[in-house]
């Protein structure tokens, strides 16, 4: 039973994702912290959508969607970014760690 629950927390850890979003360009301004799981799960941000205007990311891949529930238009990210496209920069509401 112990070993199962161990194994259980390291497989999650190891799939687990991390990535920054930043207010202003080239990483700068106040920041929003996401660590999700590595699947393809979708993960919707706070009510209002984030701001962002640049990524810093663990060089996974991760879906960024203008809309609630992974929907809407769609930019798909590699690790950092010093910059987004102009039609999530201040408006991301979703995600997937998936791409």
């Amino acid at each position: 039973m112990k070993f199962t629950l161990l194994a259980t927390l390291l497989i999650s850890v190891v799939s687990a994702r991390e990535f920054i979003l930043f207010d202003d360009i080239d990483y700068k301004g106040a920041s929003h912290r996401e660590v999700r799981n590595n699947d393809a799960a979708c993960w919707n941000l706070n009510g209002a959508g984030d701001r962002a205007s640049s990524v810093s990311g663990d060089g996974g891949c991760t879906s960024f969607f203008r809309e609630r529930d992974c929907r809407g238009s769609s930019w798909q990210q590699r690790g950092s970014a010093a910059s987004v496209p102009g039609f999530l920069n201040d408006h991301i509401w979703s995600f997937r760690n998936q791409c």
